[in-house]
């Protein structure tokens, strides 16, 4: 299992330090404090893409509490990963954990039916003059959604494919998890650390 969140964390890293440079490279960024993504009640994740955090929830005794947190949320509500409030004056309260959709979505292309690549972007992205002045050649320096989805698919087939409400996710990564070292008796905090 630990091997396994590791294989998931390297995926996430990747993709984070994918999109950075292509943010950087493309001069494509977010409006300061938009979080506009993250109001969306519909978000599909699938569990593996969040074992890290599970695993960070589990060592450090909360998992329980943000498992029956999760239990009591209404269906469809939002990510009950993201704040209004908070520190970051709104946004994710658990940031490197955040799942593989979250380091994607704005910064990551896809082919369309024609076979181009196109941006997997929100409307406030598109509506930069950046956006607007995006080349072909641009575009090939972003991050392929589809590639970063294989490796997940890689570690483990069914779980990478096992499309589920963002918050559903969650705690399913969670419940696997925490069985996992129910079962092999390891108690919170006697395994290494996931390397961010």
């Amino acid at each position: 299992m630990y091997r396994k969140i590791q294989r998931v964390q390297k995926v996430l890293n990747d993709a984070a330090l994918h999109t950075a440079r292509f943010s950087k490279a493309g001069g494509i960024t977010c409006a300061s404090r938009c979080h506009l993504c993250c109001l969306k009640k519909d978000i599909a994740a699938s569990p593996l893409e969040f074992f890290p955090l599970a695993y960070y929830l589990y060592k450090n005794n909360m998992a329980e509490d943000f498992y029956n947190r999760l239990e009591e949320l209404p269906a469809n509500s939002l990510c009950i990963l993201f704040s209004s409030l908070g520190e970051r004056s709104g946004g994710c309260t658990e940031y490197p954990y955040r799942g593989l959709i979250c380091r994607l979505f704005g910064f990551s292309s896809a082919t369309d039916k024609s076979g181009q690549k196109r941006l997997i972007t929100c409307k406030t992205i598109k509506e930069t003059e950046t956006y607007q002045q995006l080349k072909p050649i641009d575009l090939d320096q972003s991050p392929c959604a589809a590639d970063y989805y294989m490796q997940l698919s890689s570690i483990d087939f069914s779980l990478a494919n096992e499309q589920l409400h963002i918050n559903k996710a969650i705690g399913r990564a969670l419940e696997i998890v925490m069985t996992h070292y129910r079962y092999t008796g390891k108690k919170s905090g006697t395994t290494d650390a996931v390397v961010l």
